[in-house]
């Protein structure tokens, strides 16, 4: 994606010009900003509205050539918001509506309230879960039958399909946190994107067992063509 000058907003509100002014900061420059992006490819276009805090200083930088001082704009901006907001992974196809909506409202949700994000997260696993039919219900760790927890339907899942609990406990535990404590650690966030993607293929795809199943068939040949 692309950014235009001409599309970038910036106000620092009154409170931060009064104080910088007692501090005989003026080169510095404290407050809101909005900008458009818009996507390289032509056939999409699509437009990205973002907002967030930003802050500036002017940099005095010696110029040889000139044997002057330029005056450049040192620009920090941290997005808060985009809408909508860009894919952090890919997906495959074979993934429902339902599981698919919560994936992309993680995604929105990243970059205005991490801990609600981790959360979301967690329920896309549920939703997944459902996807790949594992039951809401049935014999709990005490015996008794009930509603299973997500700890409880990921270990059902690895019953059938191992492999994969590790990525699924890593994205509960976050979940959890982000549930309970209403944040989460920004490159946790992003690992559990990664898990997420790997995991999406190894499930919805069959990526690896159709690779093994690729590579049986050459072993049954022993090397020679088909057919």
């Amino acid at each position: 994606m692309r950014s235009y000058a001409k599309h970038f907003y910036r106000l620092q509100p009154q409170h931060v010009s009064t104080a910088l002014s007692h501090l005989e900061m003026g080169g510095v420059s404290e407050g809101r900003f909005t900008c458009f992006l818009i996507c390289d490819f032509r056939f999409c276009g699509e437009v990205v509205a973002v907002s967030g805090d930003y802050t500036s200083r002017e940099e005095d930088i010696f110029n040889p050539e000139t044997e002057e001082y330029d005056t450049y704009d040192d620009k920090t901006v941290v997005p808060r918001a985009m809408v909508p907001a860009p894919p952090i992974i890919t997906w495959p196809e074979k993934l429902e509506a339902v599981p698919r909506q919560h994936l992309i409202q993680a995604f929105e949700l990243f970059w205005m309230n991490r801990g609600a994000c981790a959360n979301r997260l967690r329920i896309f696993i549920e939703t997944l879960l459902d996807q790949l039919a594992v039951a809401r219900e049935g014999r709990k760790r005490n015996g008794k039958s009930g509603d299973l927890d997500l700890a409880e339907r990921i270990d059902l899942l690895n019953e059938t399909q191992s492999g994969h609990k590790i990525a699924l406990d890593a994205l509960r535990y976050v979940g959890n946190f982000g549930s309970h404590e209403g944040g989460a650690d920004f490159d946790d966030l992003l690992d559990c994107f990664e898990l997420i993607e790997h995991t999406l293929i190894e499930l919805l795809d069959e990526r690896s067992a159709k690779l093994q199943a690729k590579a049986k068939a050459i072993v049954s040949r022993k090397g020679k063509p088909k057919g």
